[in-house]
């Protein structure tokens, strides 16, 4: 009598390279199919969304500068959207997306530094609007606990070391992209492996570095004029580009790390690190749809269009101070600097003899 083979099941190996579009296709479920679909749904009405506010900037803001400030910022969710669904339909192009997107954020970030400028009138209306005034160094995300940096003056000195260190993120970022796709064209550079041989490691301490220094300088800037600006949600703006930043930053180490672990597990045609890529840009998808309807609540807005001098953005112990510097003026003879109404700075010397 013959013994039976045991009723064993050999687990199928997990594939090392990325499917092309066509076999991840073929091979895709009906759940995975709806997922899809369900994305692209979302991805098109992000995007409809996106040229309506463009719409609404276009024909209600009379200011050159604010609209084109305006757009960049309305745009990163959808500009994170559509990548995020290219990445899913074509699995082999996530890290291109990833790399496109992410130059985007980095001209974002330095276009809300020059969106704080603009809403105070331009650099020197910034620096005579807080004039006296300090900005505290022990900020996020660099100096939070270093208790002994000091407070420096608002002037053009200090207001051109900030700028530098955002401006710094928008060259340095697109170069180091840059590199990485040509080091993965040779594959030498592979997303998510942080070992000592690996290209991965040093290009993301590098861009970590960068990104870092620039949020840093950012903030500085945003935590001195926010009570100046909050006429113009200037907190809920930053707030939905720093999203943006965790969500695209912190959400990929997530994945990343659950890869190691193979989850979520390999199929036939996906290796854990790439299903692990195309739910991560999935959810990414939605999340950059509600950042979208936050954009656009407060982005498109008729208030938008104005600067700083068009409103009255003082408050009460400002006022005092402005009344007593004015007597103080009137008392010594001095000239006094005067806005009009329409929010154009006028400055004309009155004299009192």
């Amino acid at each position: 009598m013959g013994s039976e083979a045991p009723n064993t099941t050999v687990a199928l190996p997990c594939p090392d390279d990325v499917p092309f579009s066509e076999t991840y296709f073929a091979e895709m479920s009906t759940g995975e199919v709806a997922a899809l679909a369900v994305g692209a749904v979302v991805t098109v009405a992000n995007v409809i969304l996106f040229l309506e506010s463009t719409w609404f900037i276009v024909q209600h803001f009379f200011e050159k500068k604010t609209k084109v400030l305006s757009i960049w910022m309305i745009c990163l969710p959808t500009v994170f959207a559509v990548t995020a669904l290219i990445a899913v339909c074509i699995p082999r192009s996530a890290l291109l997306s990833d790399l496109v997107a992410a130059i985007y954020l980095s001209r974002c970030i330095q276009m809300f530094l020059f969106l704080l400028i603009h809403y105070h009138g331009g650099e020197q209306a910034l620096i005579d609007h807080m004039s006296g005034e300090t900005i505290n160094l022990r900020s996020p995300p660099v100096a939070c606990c270093c208790v002994c940096c000091p407070k420096i003056a608002v002037n053009e000195k200090n207001l051109f070391r900030i700028k530098m260190s955002v401006l710094q993120f928008a060259i340095a970022r697109p170069i180091l992209v840059f590199l990485a796709a040509v080091l993965w064209t040779d594959g030498k550079y592979v997303k998510g492996k942080m070992r000592p041989n690996q290209a991965s490691l040093y290009i993301s301490v590098l861009t970590g570095v960068s990104t870092l220094v620039a949020m840093y300088g950012l903030i500085l800037v945003f935590r001195a004029s926010r009570k100046h600006l909050k006429v113009f949600n200037i907190v809920p703006k930053f707030i939905c580009m720093q999203l943006v930043l965790v969500v695209s930053g912190l959400q990929g180490v997530v994945f990343n790390t659950l890869a190691n672990n193979n989850l979520p597990p390999c199929t036939q045609v996906l290796s854990s690190a790439a299903r692990g890529n195309v739910w991560n840009h999935l959810i990414i998808i939605v999340e950059m749809f509600l950042l979208a309807l936050l954009a656009r609540r407060f982005y498109r807005r008729i208030d938008g269009s104005l600067i700083i001098a068009d409103v009255d953005v003082m408050c009460p112990e400002d006022k005092d101070k402005a009344q007593k510097n004015e007597n103080s003026s009137l008392n010594n003879e001095t000239n006094i600097s005067k806005y009009t109404s329409s929010g154009k700075e006028l400055e004309e010397s009155i004299h009192y003899m």
